[in-house]
């Protein structure tokens, strides 16, 4: 009976791993640590199982709660990199290039010219403003005609032969 017991709270526990925030992925990792170390640490200890969960179980979540969270934010920074390459290199995604229906040629846009600026840490009355960095659009995307892509491609073609 224990052992279905231990299997059901594991099984349940480790449903809980797919979270969204770091809030909940670190009480994820808890969790899973808790059960996991509980269960390992009664399992090993032969004198005294009780306080063998009991010590398993902290060491578990403790354990649990700080690698989940370093493996969230090792997710966030890389999810927010691949972002941030692919909003500036659409061009390389195909992302603007709606199609004319009559002869199928794609027609495109130019990247717009982005640069970003610093904004230092500021107190405004009675807020603190973190210093971060902004974006700012300084010439607009334009539209290229389907056949202007594609003698583009052939030239660029043509030097990546040489």
């Amino acid at each position: 009976m224990d052992k279905k017991v231990f299997i059901s709270i594991l099984f349940s526990t480790s449903l809980l791993v797919s979270c969204a925030s770091t809030k909940k992925s670190i009480w994820s990792g808890i969790g899973i640590g808790a059960v996991s170390g509980g269960a390992i640490c009664s399992g090993v200890s032969h004198k005294n199982r009780q306080k063998g969960a009991i010590v398993g179980a902290l060491s578990g979540a403790l354990i649990g709660g700080i690698a989940s969270y370093y493996i969230d934010q090792g997710l966030s920074s890389r999810d927010e990199e691949v972002r941030r390459k692919t909003l500036f290199n659409l061009d390389k995604f195909n992302v603007s290039a709606p199609m004319n229906g009559i002869d199928g040629n794609y027609h495109g846009l130019t990247m717009p010219a982005v640069e970003s600026e610093w904004v230092p840490t500021k107190v405004e009355g009675k807020k603190l403003v973190e210093g971060h960095k902004i974006w700012i659009i300084t010439e607009d995307a334009q539209w290229i005609p389907g056949n202007e892509i594609k003698a583009k491609s052939k030239r660029r073609k043509k030097k990546s032969e040489k």
